[in-house]
């Protein structure tokens, strides 16, 4: 599975080169294959790139995993990726991440959980923003475990790196 998420890294990273430099020429490509489907395409410089897979495994789990990428005309840029396994018994895990970046800022996000055979549950995901005007970042957590429940811690910092409060709501 980390050799196919690679090679799609690596087709992203191909398409995104060839459509900056083609930024005029504009089509869609779409293809299946025995285990998933790729689509990506340009169009007056903004480009994208998504593809899915399933695969049964010699333990007889079955994994899915899927990502995506976009650039646009402005120059702002993101990625995703995800990766789901189902096991015979029933437990499963999945992890996940994205990040995008524009005139606005950043943002990123990545994160997780297992479900096991029982049926409890645990996982968390962190959050990371950077606004591009003002500097200020948000970093965050939230865990949740089904035996305790969801917890959730957040710092946030001006553009010197003082901590200060976060905005609510």
């Amino acid at each position: 599975m980390k050799k196919t998420l690679i090679t799609t890294a690596a087709a992203v990273l191909a398409l995104l080169t060839l459509a900056d430099t083609a930024s005029a020429a504009t089509g869609h490509v779409r293809a299946r294959g025995a285990n998933g489907t790729v689509a990506a395409g340009t169009k007056n410089g903004n480009s994208y790139v998504r593809a899915r897979g399933t695969t049964t495994n010699s333990d007889g789990s079955t994994t899915t995993a899927s990502g995506g990428a976009f650039k646009t005309n402005t120059g702002a840029y993101g990625a995703r990726g995800s990766t789901t396994t189902v096991n015979p018994d029933g437990s499963a895990t999945h992890s996940g991440s994205a990040y995008a970046s524009g005139a606005k800022g950043t943002a990123s996000t990545s994160g997780g959980f297992t479900r096991n055979a029982d049926g409890t549950v645990s996982g968390a995901r962190s959050t990371d923003v950077t606004n591009a005007t003002t500097g200020n970042s948000y970093s965050g957590t939230t865990s949740y475990d089904s035996t305790t429940g969801v917890t959730h811690s957040a710092t946030c910092h001006d553009a010197s790196g003082a901590e200060i409060a976060c905005p609510t709501r």
